[in-house]
């Protein structure tokens, strides 16, 4: 007779054997993905400083920009200031010239001459002012070069053009049309 045990033997063979060399492999393995997670969470803590890092120097950066752009606004608006003192300057010396050169003009043009145009040209080293007018003599035209070649305000007048209208359709102030020059006087360029 034979026996045949149908049933499983209480002892089974194990799937896996566990020997020292195996354990010591999975020892490892789980000795560097521990010091893989470890560098890589260490890593990403440094990333995460040098980010904070760069956005603190970012915002200073944009501060120190915002700060450097006053400073050009504020170089501009005292160059825009100087600009209009000195202006300011000029306007307050040129009336008082300006006025005396007006009314010099006023003062030495005869009666019968109409001026229409009045061009005063003060630079730094010399002036001149340019004067344009009808009136109805010739004679009238050389009184005021001969006026303003006397006044102390002018000198050396030169005639530019001188023209004479006729007809029916003459313009009010005369028939004569002229364009003159006159030098400043240097003593009124000084001032």
């Amino acid at each position: 007779m034979i026996n045949i045990n149908l049933l499983p033997s209480a002892r089974r063979e194990p799937l896996i054997v566990f020997d020292r060399v195996v354990a010591a492999g999975l020892a490892i393995i789980a000795v560097e993905i521990l010091a893989i997670t470890g560098f890589g969470v260490v890593e990403s803590m440094r990333i995460s400083r040098l980010n904070d890092q760069i956005a603190d120097w970012t915002q200073r950066v944009a501060v120190e920009q915002t700060q450097v752009k006053e400073v050009d606004d504020l170089r501009d608006q005292a160059r825009d200031l100087q600009a209009k003192a000195d202006l300011l300057e000029r306007i307050k010396q040129s009336p008082l010239q300006l006025a005396e050169i007006l009314n010099n003009i006023g003062d030495v043009t005869p009666h019968s001459v109409w001026l229409s145009n009045v061009i005063v040209s003060h630079e730094a080293l010399g002036g001149s002012v340019a004067l344009q007018g009808k009136t109805s003599q010739y004679r009238d035209v050389a009184d005021l070069m001969l006026n303003l070649d006397s006044s102390p305000v002018f000198g050396n007048a030169i005639l530019s053009s001188t023209t004479q209208q006729t007809g029916d359709n003459l313009a009010e102030g005369g028939n004569v049309t002229f364009s003159m020059v006159g030098q400043l006087s240097p003593a009124v360029v000084g001032q």
